[in-house]
């Protein structure tokens, strides 16, 4: 029994004549260069105070029958941040 081998498939890429393979030209475009600018970021915070209303109701059953629940006024503060971006052209 004679034992023969498969050839193998090179995996090389078949050669171009160099007629054949085109080059891209040359494309030139004039692109419009934009002017320095600096980013100008600030913060500003407040600090506001807001009522609201706190209802207290009794912490037991015994309390629950002999006093009733209380509005409370009470202040509560509250800290925005405002960012404000500006840009600013160099001349």
């Amino acid at each position: 029994m004679s034992t023969q081998k498969k050839a193998k498939n090179s995996r090389l890429p078949r050669r171009r004549r160099k007629s054949a393979r085109r080059l891209p030209r040359a494309v030139t475009v004039a692109v419009p260069v934009p002017k320095r600018t600096t980013d100008v970021i600030t913060e500003r915070t407040y600090v506001t105070t807001e009522p609201t209303i706190e209802i207290r109701k009794p912490a037991t059953l015994a309390q629950a029958l002999t006093e009733p629940a209380i509005a409370v006024v009470r202040p509560r503060s509250r800290v925005r941040k405002q960012i404000i971006i500006r840009t600013r052209r160099s001349a």
